[in-house]
């Protein structure tokens, strides 16, 4: 195999911390392709690339990202409760993913009423920008916050 292909390659398992990274880089990407979705929708309507876009975020975010903080509450967070400066910012993180799963509802409507040509496009921009941007702001503190310690 060339060494080139091997370049950038995902973490395994067992660099546990590595895989949650990469997990969250993958959030991001696809919050950067829901970003490009209204001015496509503008653009040319609900067409194939749209519906097809809406599908990968649905079967992506109802599969992989529960399980992404299924893992977080389950393994990471009890190794580090015990350390007194993040209780609180434990507690925060399992709020936040509760609210990410609410807005996640939110959007997932709208994804699927986009798939069945039933777009609506303040509700469905609405519903993008509260969804990435509290993705965003929970992928950052948990990057800079929790994954160093």
């Amino acid at each position: 195999m060339r060494p080139e292909l091997l370049a950038g390659a995902a973490p395994d398992f067992g660099e546990p911390l590595g895989l949650l990274s990469a997990c969250h880089r993958r959030m991001l990407s696809f919050c950067e392709l829901l970003s490009r979705m209204p001015p496509h929708l503008a653009k040319r309507g609900v067409d194939a690339e749209a519906r097809d876009a809406a599908r990968r975020v649905i079967r992506y975010f109802d599969l992989a990202a529960p399980l992404h903080h299924l893992d977080e509450e389950c393994d990471l967070f009890p190794l580090l409760t015990g350390t007194p400066p993040l209780g609180p910012l434990i507690d925060r993180l399992r709020a936040q993913h509760r609210e990410l799963e609410r807005k996640w509802l939110r959007l997932a409507d709208q994804l699927r009423r986009l798939d069945r040509g039933l777009f609506d496009a303040a509700a469905f921009r609405d519903a993008t920008g509260a969804f990435c941007r509290s993705c965003r702001e929970h992928i950052e503190t948990e990057e800079r916050q929790l994954l160093p310690a």
